[in-house]
């Protein structure tokens, strides 16, 4: 998820109690929260080099403890006046919680997280949230603009200002209603899509006899059901079949018509595409990809081989001569 969504759910959990326990909470939250992304410093070495490293170690649940230490010694370093009493044990636990906060969170997303590095480069992930969610921007920041609201009036009218806690602990409480309601509108979707058949061509079909199943529909071998940035009910899906793939805009409420999304055949395994598949950018790539698609275009010169992951608009680009040679290897959002 966007680093704006970590920081309100770090400043949220410190509202809602943590900043009672250790008083350099909220500083610490935020910093651990968005720690994981450390991973960015990968970018100065390219697009490839990014995509590879990121989500990888530093969102791992064994980067946790040791992020965690990091954490809490720049919270020291920064705590220039408080550094004698400095209490290194509680800072370090509520660092904890928040840098596990981070994978839990990107967890949500279709990009997903490799929990088990380095001893598992398996992908992990839930696939309910768009990588960014402007519904939890809104109430965040709504819950968290209400008791400074407050504290104002309060001070002008002489009353004693409120914590911000029952705001915090709503927002909480909200984040973990809205993961429910997208987790249910994401299993209807995902049993939609596998509840038909794939490939149907209407005209195929008897006029008499509209429960004809012709012979190149076929089931699905998998299926990924993609979210939404704005609406619960909105899905993006993803069919795959053993000869191609199948793409729907669906809404979860509404009819489901099977017939109406858009086909893409894999392409055969031809010379042109298993020697692009062996350059060190494809297999790169390969390590992110979970849903591979693939074409092969023929040139006066030779080769164009693109390959993409059919769940995001990342690409790879392979050229080829006509001896197969590589002749330039790319890699692109």
């Amino acid at each position: 998820m966007d680093s704006l969504t970590h920081t309100l759910t770090a400043v949220m959990l410190s509202r809602a109690g943590l900043n009672r326990v250790e008083p350099q909470a909220t500083l610490a939250l935020v910093l651990a929260a968005n720690a994981p992304d450390i991973d960015i410093v990968a970018r100065s070495w390219g697009s490839l080099t990014y995509l590879h490293h990121h989500r990888g170690l530093s969102h791992s649940l064994f980067a946790v403890p040791a992020l965690a230490l990091a954490v809490a010694g720049l919270v020291w370093l920064l705590n220039r006046r408080g550094r004698e009493g400095f209490r290194w044990g509680r800072v370090y636990l509520v660092a904890v919680a928040g840098v596990a906060t981070h994978p839990l969170i990107d967890f949500t997303n279709a990009y997903g997280v490799r929990l088990a590095l380095p001893f598992s480069a398996t992908w992990y992930r839930w696939d309910i949230e768009f990588i960014v969610d402007i519904w939890i921007w809104v109430v965040f920041l709504a819950l968290l603009a209400g008791p400074a609201l407050g504290r104002l009036i309060s001070g002008e009218i002489g009353a004693r200002p409120g914590s911000g806690r029952s705001a915090a602990i709503l927002a909480l409480l909200f984040l973990a209603g809205w993961w429910g309601a997208r987790d249910l509108f994401h299993r209807r979707a995902v049993a939609i899509l596998e509840s038909h058949v794939y490939g149907f061509n209407p005209a195929a079909a008897a006029d008499d006899d509209t429960t004809a199943r012709p012979a190149d529909a076929v089931p699905p071998l998998r299926v990924v059901a993609l979210p939404s940035p704005t609406s619960l009910f909105q899905w993006r899906g993803v069919v795959e079949t053993e000869g191609f793939y199948q793409v729907f805009d669906f809404h979860v409420l509404r009819g489901f018509d099977p017939t109406a999304g858009r086909i893409l055949y894999k392409p055969e395994k031809t010379p042109a595409l298993e020697a692009a598949l062996q350059t060190p950018t494809a297999r790169r790539f390969a390590e992110f990809v979970q849903y591979p698609y693939a074409t092969v275009d023929r040139r006066e010169d030779g080769y164009r081989v693109l390959l993409r992951d059919m769940r995001f608009p990342f690409r790879c680009t392979i050229d080829l001569d006509r001896n197969l040679r590589v002749v330039r290897e790319h890699y692109q959002y």
